[in-house]
């Protein structure tokens, strides 16, 4: 394999320009060797430019980083993922009895505990961020019942955070860069917003009149960084990161950062996930798992306020591929990044997702009408002027926490992957999304960018 620099740098900036997106960069692991470049400006207002050691936010790509610290200490002996949580949280409480008597660190790490997903409360700046955070969970409720579904679970990972600082006597930040950055040599990743200026660093973006403009908020809370809302870093320490995954747990000097059997552990297919095509056909703990023509891909992306991260690593040809972008249309320019990188490098073929069913007919009792919610959220689907049509809208406590995003309707249709699966397109955007229907447990539930929404009876 060979990897034309030339050919992706003018490649990737003719995406950038296209999608509109500020700036991209991009590292690239192949025949051992990492590839990195970069391309646009870091902030529309000050125009610095992008270089290949500019920080990007990674998002929920952190959520990996987490997994890895939770599996040096089931190394070191510290923690037993099958234990009920409580064991290394004594004072761990959520609003479900049963749940907080019976969860463990793996039901967190595979996203089948059922709490509430989605809680970003700023509980300050302080080295307490996180433990006050998971103390505010005690009154948490449940997205969906105990072990029923994968369904994404911010939450969890926070206090799998909180776990770290338990076990360590530090704070996760401290924790982090002694049991993952360090030992892995990852110089360009920081997780202090203090540490990323002094560097050139991206602001997110977010759609403007005349094009992007500047996110309204820079970061997310500190006490959401165990789940992906502090950490930057640039592409090519990404990939490092992700390299540990196909070395069996052996940084690039051959110290051994985690065992052989826990990398296996991780990328072992855990739980089946009811929408595949945004969320892996399985998941391990902490990565995404891809089934794509018989051949394994593991993965995870990010989102931040106006910055999105990717990561997709073939280990079959040990390619690894990590893309950091601050705004604009940065998921269709993935999306067609990775299809031609990955066919070029690898001969993948890329994942295709439902679309419409033109021959199908939707019906004013369609099984999908109906009302599904999870904690801050609320999707409602109608049969409105002879078709199916659907909103999206935050409800409280979310609403409050996230001022200013209004209700989001979307059209529906059926499609052509089965019965059971639909497809959805806001107004403003030209990508299908699918959106699953199945039962579990005797209730009806709604599975669409990896959470699980409940019908409401």
């Amino acid at each position: 394999m060979t990897f034309d620099l030339e050919y992706w740098r003018r490649r990737l900036d003719d995406l950038r320009r296209e999608h509109e997106v500020p700036a991209t960069s991009l590292a690239v692991l192949v025949d051992g060797e990492v590839h990195a470049l970069a391309g646009g400006v870091l902030n529309v207002e000050t125009g610095v430019a992008a270089t290949p050691d500019a920080v990007f936010q990674i998002g929920s790509t952190t959520k990996v980083y987490t997994a890895t610290a939770i599996m040096r200490l089931v190394d070191a002996g510290k923690l037993d993922l099958d234990a009920p949580l409580t064991a290394a949280l004594p004072d761990f409480r959520v609003a479900d009895r049963e749940v907080t008597e019976r969860v463990t660190a793996r039901h967190l790490l595979t996203h089948t505990s059922g709490i509430g997903g989605d809680v970003f409360t700023d509980t300050g700046r302080g080295d307490d961020a996180v433990r006050r955070y998971v103390e505010e969970c005690a009154t948490l409720g449940q997205d969906v019942p105990f072990e029923a579904t994968f369904s994404y679970c911010n939450t969890g990972f926070v206090i799998l955070g909180r776990v770290v600082e338990q076990l360590t006597g530090e704070t996760w930040e401290e924790a982090i860069g002694a049991s993952v950055l360090r030992p892995l040599g990852l110089d360009e990743t920081v997780t202090r917003p203090e540490e990323a200026l002094r560097r050139r660093w991206a602001y997110g973006h977010v759609p403007g009149p005349d094009g992007p403009r500047l996110a309204p908020i820079a970061m997310l809370p500190r006490s959401s960084g165990p789940a992906g809302g502090v950490v930057w870093a640039s592409a090519r320490d990404v990939v490092a990161f992700a390299r540990l995954f196909l070395d069996e747990g052996r940084a690039s000097d051959g110290t051994s950062v985690l065992a052989p059997d826990a990398v296996a552990e991780m990328l072992r297919p855990q739980v089946p996930v009811a929408e595949r095509w945004s969320s892996g056909d399985f998941r391990g703990l902490g990565w995404q798992l891809d089934d794509r023509g018989g051949r394994r891909v593991f993965l995870h992306g990010g989102t931040t306020v106006g910055q999105r991260a990717f990561l997709e690593v073939v280990p079959d040809r040990r390619v690894a591929v990590a893309l950091l972008t601050n705004g604009g249309g940065s998921r269709p320019l993935a999306t067609a990044l990775y299809a031609e990188l990955l066919a070029d490098l690898c001969g993948l073929e890329a994942p295709v997702a439902p679309g419409p069913d033109l021959a199908a007919s939707a019906r004013p009792n369609d099984p999908v009408v109906g009302v599904y919610e999870r904690y801050g959220s609320r999707t409602e689907i109608r049969w409105r002027d002879g078709a199916l049509a659907g909103v999206d809208r935050l409800v409280e406590p979310l609403a409050s926490q996230l001022p200013g995003v209004g209700p989001v309707p979307f059209e529906l249709r059926r499609s052509d992957a089965g019965p059971t699966t639909y497809v959805a397109r806001d107004a403003d955007q030209e990508e299908w999304r699918p959106l699953v229907l199945f039962d579990a447990g005797g209730d009806r539930y709604l599975h669409t960018g990896g959470r699980a929404q409940r019908e409401l009876g």
